[in-house]
């Protein structure tokens, strides 16, 4: 409620009592305070009594005896009735505001309050946690702890009292706040409040590189969120920063960093074959998204290899997967199947004609799922045969010998990084399923290190990560009596720092305009407009499924103009004052005018302070935002200080056992 009303209904309230008031004063002193009127409630300066200001109503009876007096009554009471109603609409009055350039204005503290950045006002949060099943893991991780905060002396005199003031239980405004404060962070508004995004929309910043993304968005995110993450951790600083939190309120967290050695840096295991689901109607396309994605984008475009050899490599890896025994098939047994000396390559894509892919016991399975039923050379059906792999295998070996060439040189190219000993092992098998990431008991928080110095190897796997997410996690929607899809149990967060560096992600780019109604939610970095048009082109996807964009200072033309056009114009007043001579005194007259500007110019953001931002809410008015460093924050301080601390050579946390690589190599 804004001042202006409160303070309209506290005078109109006023004004019924003052109105009485006046009306029973008027009529007692015109009737010479007759001792007919009754008791009064007290004597003012001993000598005029004050009666009840609801006298006047019972008085009304006197109304034939003495007309006058209530005439007077009425007319005061009239007099004060319009004095205040004229108050109360001169304290409402508005100037109507000229808007012939444009309305685009600030939005207040009023207006800021009636958008979706309190949840923690509304106790949205425990909806969530209700819905999730975790309400009793954060009551008794956060709410119950007893967290400790190390302090700092700066005087010699006070560090030795360090030992009696060694430490302070954290406040319990603090562990309210960071059990009701969930969400994305997206800063502060100039009044100093926290704005956090609960919503299911998602979120898109754009802010260059040194400026303040990581500590005042980032990691505050990673503090506040409470469901789980898939992290692009491009330096593998968050998991630094937050990982150790985000396990010490229960949370499973892992890092997988594909190029890591397993001694100074250690990854956990994911092998993007072991979410094929095999042997079901999915098994195909499952395959086929990570033939698709493995592949570059210059070869897909490849008039020979493109729509031939993602078919082909679809087909090598439903093989290779049927093919092995024991254990998972990884893409480096797709690789040595490939490239094996002991075979040529006819004899490899026989292998694939006539192999027997499946057992005896479960021989009908691919007439079921495929409909279909391979023939050999020698006319026996073979039911054991996989029909697809079968067919494809006969179409690539009856190609011209150049053509069948190509296309399977391609496939081994493409898939070499798999043989590279680091990432081999690290993606000889998974420690988790994707479905876990929602699904599992308590939230999951992946953690994907994709460090520049081997982008082009890691940007593949972590493409794929997302397709196979999106591929999976979207195919089955299970709704409540409010329409509530509750087929998940958590809900996941994208935090996609950087984008576009890792390439396009063509179902990524697609899905974005869908996900939210699966329980997923976007929060995703760019540079600058430049990066990403020069990606996902001049009318992408990202840009219009944006709920909230943050905007911090950029050093790009482009961007600043893009944000100056979203801001929108202004209508400002002009007065010009001129003269004109007179016969004694020049005379002067004024002139007033409209014209537009932009609510900031390029110029203006381009200048905006390193502690500045702008939040802008699709259909709001804009907020002046403010940088949430964590580091000067008591608060988040204390959270990047709770739990041990991890390390890039920290083990990452078990949901089921699989295979280890040392078994798996002896196979």
């Amino acid at each position: 409620m804004s001042i202006r009303r409160k303070i309209s209904i506290f005078i109109f309230i006023a004004a019924i009592f003052g109105t009485l008031s006046i009306g029973t004063q008027t009529f007692a002193k015109n009737v010479k305070y007759h001792k007919s009127l009754g008791k009064y409630l007290f004597l003012y300066k001993n000598k005029i009594p004050i009666y009840s200001p609801f006298k006047i109503l019972s008085w009304l009876k006197f109304e034939k005896k003495v007309p006058r007096a209530i005439d007077n009554a009425y007319t005061n009471m009239g007099m004060t009735a319009v004095i205040s109603f004229l108050l109360i609409a001169l304290i409402n009055y508005k100037k109507k505001k000229v808007v012939v350039h444009g309305s685009a204005e600030w939005a207040n503290k009023s207006e800021i309050d009636k958008m979706d950045f309190f949840p923690y006002k509304k106790n949205e949060a425990e909806t969530e946690y209700r819905k999730s099943g975790t309400i009793e893991l954060y009551k008794k991780r956060v709410l119950e702890k007893r967290d400790y905060i190390k302090l700092e002396f700066p005087s010699e005199i006070i560090k030795r009292w360090e030992t009696v003031f060694k430490c302070l239980i954290m406040k319990n405004s603090w562990k309210k706040n960071e059990y009701y404060k969930n969400g994305v962070f997206i800063g502060r508004d100039e009044y100093g409040r926290d704005l956090i995004d609960l919503s299911s929309g998602h979120v898109m910043m754009i802010a260059k590189t040194g400026g303040g993304k990581g500590v005042s968005v980032v990691l505050t995110t990673l503090w506040t969120w409470k469901g789980s993450s898939l992290v692009n951790d491009i330096k593998g600083e968050n998991w630094l920063y937050t990982a150790a939190y985000r396990r010490a309120i229960g949370h499973k967290v892992f890092r997988f960093h594909a190029t890591a050695d397993g001694v100074s840096s250690v990854s956990c295991h994911y092998n993007p074959l072991s979410e094929i689901r095999k042997g079901t109607l999915f098994e195909f396309q499952d395959a086929y998204i990570i033939a698709e994605t493995i592949v570059s984008p210059d070869k897909l475009k490849d008039k020979y290899f493109g729509p031939n050899g993602v078919t082909f490599l679809t087909a090598v890896i439903l093989h290779v997967l049927y093919m092995k025994k024991i254990g998972i098939a990884n893409l480096s047994d797709v690789y040595n199947f490939l490239t094996a000396p002991q075979f040529s390559e006819e004899e490899k894509l026989e292998q694939m004609i006539s192999g027997e892919h499946n057992s005896e016991e479960h021989e009908g399975l691919f007439e079921e799922i495929y409909d279909d039923l391979i023939t050999l050379k020698n006319g026996d059906e073979s039911p054991r045969t996989h029909p697809k792999i079968s067919r494809i295998g006969a179409d690539i070996l009856g190609r011209p010998e150049k053509e069948r060439g190509g296309i399977m040189s391609t496939a081994k190219t493409e898939l070499f990084r798999f043989s590279i000993p680091t990432i081999a092992k690290n993606t000889a098998y998974s420690d988790f399923k994707i479905s876990d990431l929602m699904n599992d008991e308590v939230p999951m928080d992946l953690y994907f290190v994709t460090p520049p110095n081997s982008v082009d190897i890691t940007s593949v796997l972590l493409k794929l990560f997302l397709n196979q997410i999106i591929f999976t996690l979207t195919n089955n929607m299970k709704l409540d009596k409010k329409g509530t899809n509750i087929a998940y149990k958590h809900r996941l967060l994208f935090l996609l720092d950087e984008l576009p560096a890792i390439g396009k992600v063509d179902l990524f780019h697609k899905a974005i305009s869908y996900i939210r109604g699966y329980g997923m939610k976007a929060l995703i970095i760019i540079q600058d407009m430049k990066q990403l048009k020069e990606v996902y082109g001049e009318n992408n996807s990202f840009l219009g499924n944006m709920s909230t964009t943050i905007y911090y200072s950029t050093n790009d033309v482009d961007t600043a103009k893009y944000i100056e056009t979203r801001l929108g114009n202004k209508t400002e007043r002009l007065v010009t004052k001129s003269y004109s001579p007179g016969l004694i005194f020049r005379k002067v007259s004024y002139n007033e005018s409209y014209v537009g500007r932009p609510l900031m110019t390029a110029g203006e953001i381009h200048n905006m302070t390193e502690n500045e931002s702008i939040i802008l809410a699709a259909g709001k008015k804009p907020i002046k935002g403010k940088l949430a460093r964590w580091y000067k924050d008591l608060e988040f301080k204390n959270r990047f200080a709770r739990g041990e601390q991890l390390t890039d050579a920290s083990a990452s946390d078990i949901i089921k056992e699989y295979k280890k690589w040392e078994d798996l190599k002896t196979k």
